[in-house]
């Protein structure tokens, strides 16, 4: 064949009806080479996620910003979720704590946990609402961490999201957990940080997570009124 300075010309097309066994098995490489390099990429993008501390923005956007907490941690859990495998396996929420009372959840916890149960769905988790389980029968004692050794045998839970939040002196940190209920052991975690500003704790003399948990609102920023 003679060769041409093809460098000026425009590429042409052609049809090609057969290959060698050794060219396929040259493009199989190429393109699994190809697979790998992206997957080393994204499992690098997902470690990156998994290792920051992220915080909500700090500036009123119109937004939840608990919503807006739930929804970056969800981000980083999915990582350890499916290095387990967990995703086809039932999954249910319970909410959250108070880390310096875990007795207490009150309206915040409880609001924690409707978000992951909406963000874990929509990843793509068989989620249970255990509240659901056994409608027609009598009330059940609640789910607890306590309780983790009757949840797969009463209710085929198999995996439990919990958490606890905790006030520090510029706003709220939320650290987030998936167990596995048999053998207790933490499969994928979650951390952020809300600002006092998002939670209008800027306000002299107002407490955030108190006004959460009792339902209190602000008006005109004069103090918590209603109930």
């Amino acid at each position: 064949m003679q060769q041409r300075n093809t460098q000026d010309e425009m590429p042409e097309k052609v049809h090609i009806e057969s290959m060698s066994p050794e060219v396929i098995a040259q493009l199989n490489k190429l393109e699994e080479a190809h697979i790998a390099e992206k997957k080393a990429l994204l499992e690098k993008e997902q470690a990156m996620v998994q290792r920051q501390v992220v915080q909500v923005e700090g500036l009123p956007n119109g937004l939840d910003p608990l919503s807006e907490a739930v929804a970056q941690m969800a981000v980083q859990m999915t990582a350890g979720l499916q290095q387990n495998r967990v995703k086809r396996f039932p999954v249910a929420v319970i909410p959250f704590s108070n880390l310096h009372n875990e007795r207490k959840v009150g309206r915040f916890g409880e609001r924690i946990e409707q978000g992951f149960i909406y963000q874990l769905q929509q990843h793509g988790y068989n989620l249970v609402d255990y509240r659901a389980a056994g409608l027609t029968t009598s009330t059940k004692q609640p789910i607890s961490k306590q309780n983790l050794s009757g949840l797969r045998t009463r209710y085929k839970i198999y995996f439990l999201v919990t958490g606890t939040y905790a006030q520090h002196s510029d706003g709220l940190v939320i650290n987030a957990r998936v167990i596995d209920t048999t053998t207790r052991q933490v499969l994928a975690s979650g951390q952020s940080h809300i600002s006092n500003e998002r939670l209008e704790g800027g306000i002299p003399g107002y407490n955030p997570l108190e006004a959460l948990n009792q339902g209190l609102i602000i008006e005109n920023r004069g103090g918590p009124v209603g109930r």
